[in-house]
């Protein structure tokens, strides 16, 4: 397995924390949400990074393993496919299948280490 670095991010923050710092990220730094829904907002920045800021309530609909204490990190690899396998053969857990959302020409899935907290590998094809 490749990986080219951490490009990942995620936060799980309360409504009044979850709307400050959506306000943090579009009016100071100057960031565009590529995707939003109710509680979840997925900002990309132009190196391929990716921060996503998610409510409770979304995490639990569409993580339903959790996201550890509410942060988060992904690695970037080159073959999701491949990484994938690596990893269930080093004793992680798979958690869902690979994600894919096509606007973006990005693949995503979770993973829970050997410290039992939740990561993510994703690839930008």
């Amino acid at each position: 397995m490749k990986v080219e670095g951490i490009t990942w991010h995620a936060i799980v923050l309360e409504a009044e924390a979850f709307a400050s710092t959506r306000r943090l990220l579009t009016e100071t730094m100057g960031l565009s949400p590529m995707v939003e829904m109710e509680g979840w907002s997925l900002f990309g920045m132009p190196n391929g990074s990716i921060i996503d800021l998610y409510a409770p309530e979304a995490v639990a609909g569409m993580c339903p393993w959790g996201l550890n204490d509410g942060v988060v990190f992904g690695f970037r690899v080159d073959d999701i496919e491949a990484a994938s396998q690596e990893l269930a053969a080093a004793g992680c857990e798979l958690l869902g299948g690979v994600n894919v959302i096509e606007q973006l020409n990005y693949s995503w899935r979770h993973f829970r280490g050997p410290d039992g907290h939740v990561y993510g590998i994703n690839q930008q094809h």
